[in-house]
């Protein structure tokens, strides 16, 4: 009789360990699988903000690019003017040059006949 009950006590503690270690490995797997849970929401989220930022400076390259296509366009406005003011001052040169030798009354310090 004392060894059934020993037996009975035995299995009885063999189960509550076996319990205690089927509880300790659940527990171990449930904080792996929540680890694995926490790390992908993680990288879900690190991914949102690269995919935030990424579109933030998408945008700013559009308008820096739209500025950059404005401020050539003023640029080769100015160099248009400048030729044709160019252009202009040398006509106006001729001009002056023609009317000193048909009356050589016009004497200028910034007029050269080597500028021509």
């Amino acid at each position: 009789m004392n060894s059934e009950i020993f037996g009975q006590i035995n299995s009885t503690i063999f189960a509550t360990v076996a319990g205690l270690v089927v509880g300790v490995i659940m527990k171990y797997a449930t904080k792996i699988t929540d680890r694995r849970k926490d790390s992908l929401t993680e990288h879900l989220e690190l991914r949102k903000e690269l995919r935030e930022e990424l579109d933030t400076v998408k945008e700013e390259l559009h308008q820096l690019q739209k500025e950059i296509d404005e401020w050539r366009e003023k640029y080769y406005h100015q160099v248009e003017l400048t030729t044709v003011l160019q252009a202009e001052l040398t006509a106006l040169k001729h001009e002056l040059l023609d009317y000193k030798n048909q009356t050589g009354e016009y004497n200028s310090p910034y007029i050269d006949k080597k500028d021509d």
